[in-house]
């Protein structure tokens, strides 16, 4: 009787280690699946750093070219203005002299030297017609 019920006790055992075993093997299996599954998104994770940064390099390669073109316009802008500054005297003592201005009002108002403002009045003096 005593080696039946060792019999009895060694079969129990055998079949707790079996079902331990077949619950530890399900387990090893879920933990595999979430390793997998936690590879896949580690590589997507990367993958998408790795698209993030190609799209900063380029964003940064426009804006250098904006920036460049930006000071081009301005350097443009500056020279524009800088004619149109020191053609300014001249355009407006054209705009007195076709309202009659003569040589002397130009020499007071603008410090246009007299040949200058005689010049100016005979290019875009009022012509008579007489």
């Amino acid at each position: 009787m005593l080696d039946m019920a060792l019999a009895l006790t060694a079969s129990a055992v055998a079949l707790a280690a079996g079902v331990s075993a077949w619950r530890l093997h399900g387990r090893v299996q879920q933990l595999q699946q979430q390793l997998q599954t936690l590879a896949r998104q580690q590589q997507l994770q990367q993958q998408s750093i790795s698209g993030l940064t190609a799209g900063a390099v380029g964003m940064d390669r426009r804006l250098r070219r904006t920036e460049a073109t930006e000071k081009l316009l301005n350097d443009r802008q500056e020279t524009i203005e800088n004619q149109q500054s020191a053609e300014q005297p001249y355009s407006h003592a054209i705009r007195l002299v076709q309202q009659g201005a003569s040589v002397q009002r130009l020499v007071e108002e603008l410090s246009l030297s007299e040949s200058e403002a005689d010049l100016i009045v005979r290019l875009h003096g009022l012509r008579d017609s007489a």
